[in-house]
């Protein structure tokens, strides 16, 4: 699977989560049953292998903030739907964070915009 994505992608993006306070939590048997930390190792190696990139981002309020505006809302787990009340955005939650998550990869820690470079899939 490692070897696939780095193939297709360029550039790939992930939050860089603390494996180590989840693996602690209730969420524990599902981090190590997917093995995330170890994927995410191998999936580093196979890329610096081929030349590609991978970035971890900070996952503070992916799933909270609106992709379009960036207005913050707190939302339990739950509710799947992400509906921002100050723009109308209607996305899945998910890919409302995914698209946070892309974002915060091509932004700088000044908040400066990098250039995207262009690759298949992105």
């Amino acid at each position: 699977m490692a070897r696939r994505l780095v193939n297709a992608y360029g550039t790939i993006v992930h939050e860089d989560l603390n494996i180590l306070a989840l693996s602690r939590s209730y969420v524990a048997k599902g981090i190590h049953d997917a093995g995330w930390a170890q994927f995410l190792q191998i999936l580093a190696y196979k890329a610096e292998e081929a030349g590609r990139r991978v970035v971890g981002v900070d996952p503070k309020h992916t799933s909270q903030d609106c992709p379009v505006c960036g207005h913050r809302e707190k939302r339990p787990l739950w509710v799947r739907v992400y509906t921002c009340p100050q723009c109308s955005t209607l996305l899945h939650r998910d890919v409302a964070a995914a698209q946070n998550i892309l974002a915060r990869a091509w932004t700088g820690p000044s908040g400066v915009a990098i250039p995207c470079p262009r690759s298949p899939g992105l």
